[in-house]
């Protein structure tokens, strides 16, 4: 069986990201051509919610489909049915069952 790998997630958060990295750009470019800042700062700061919010949102998708991987991971994992133990006899409480004459 194997685990179709989607990326689609991870390049929407990586653009995302990128799209709130220039924050602080606007923000000095608004400082330098703005003929009203207190009113172009407010409409930038309403851009940027929406901005951060489809971030937070990018990054809830990719902890939610990690979380599933790892989930299915444990389900699948390999290890888990492979037998540490030896197989020597044991008794109730699992020592090693002696033969009769104590060895």
């Amino acid at each position: 069986m194997t685990i179709k790998k989607d990326y689609d997630d991870l390049e929407r958060l990586e653009q995302a990201y990128i799209s709130c990295w220039g924050i602080t750009d606007d923000i000095k470019k608004i400082s330098l051509y703005s003929e009203n800042i207190e009113k172009d700062i407010l409409s930038l700061r309403d851009v940027y919610n929406i901005k951060f919010r489809e971030l937070s949102n990018c990054v809830d998708e990719v902890d939610k489909n990690l979380y599933n991987l790892r989930e299915a991971w444990e389900e699948m994992r390999p290890d888990r049915f492979v037998e540490n133990e030896d197989k020597s006899d044991k008794d109730l409480f699992g020592n090693v069952a002696l033969g009769e004459d104590g060895c």
